[in-house]
């Protein structure tokens, strides 16, 4: 969405008004995806809770990707790209509305400030009285998060050089996969109880 909010301006500046449109119609999508969490999801924060978010996050990754191969255009042109546009953007502002409520050191949809707390906190180890309080697990989560960013966008790119817009379907498959595995660690952790 950072890309989104400049190139929507240099549209603005420009006159280039058709493409800032889109700038501003992925960005709307987003910040309405990301306000939905913050209105319907308790700060409580739980599985029970955020399950239905990641559900219709995956609803929409899923209409995103049917929607792409629909149109038998790549890419996609008109009312059809401005659909899709709006669809993906409302998924990130989902994803990264979960993301804040769960308080992790991480985003998964701005990756520039995930880089930029890595290589600051990095940075500031060896110089800082306070080193010994840095969490090594925050950094190593950031750390994972950016190298998943780049090779995800590497095989994102790879996918669709050869299987187009079916590509569309990989983030809702491994959003599937996560939710999945959600379910088998929260049913392995309910306790058993005898039978009668």
């Amino acid at each position: 969405m950072t890309g989104n909010t400049v190139l929507l301006g240099i549209g603005l500046a420009t006159g280039h008004l058709a493409d800032a449109g889109l700038h501003a119609l992925a960005l709307g999508a987003f910040v309405l995806g990301a306000a939905t969490v913050g209105t319907l999801v308790p700060r409580q924060v739980t599985v029970r809770t955020l399950v239905p978010v990641a559900l219709a996050e995956l609803t929409l990754l899923v209409a995103f990707a049917v929607g792409w191969s629909l149109t038998n255009a790549v890419p996609p042109t008109g009312a059809a790209r401005q659909g899709l546009i709006a669809v993906a953007g409302a998924a990130m502002g989902l994803q990264s509305g979960v993301m804040r409520l769960l308080d992790v050191p991480v985003s998964t949809t701005y990756i520039t400030g995930t880089w930029t707390a890595l290589s600051a906190s990095i940075a500031a180890r060896p110089h800082s009285a306070k080193a010994h309080e840095t969490n090594p697990r925050t950094l190593s989560e950031q750390a994972l998060v950016v190298t998943t960013y780049l090779a995800a966008a590497c095989g994102a790119a790879f996918a669709y050089h050869r299987i187009h817009a079916a590509a569309a379907l990989l983030p809702a498959a491994l959003l599937l996969a996560a939710l999945t595995a959600l379910a088998h660690h929260q049913l392995g952790r309910k306790p058993r109880t005898r039978g009668k």
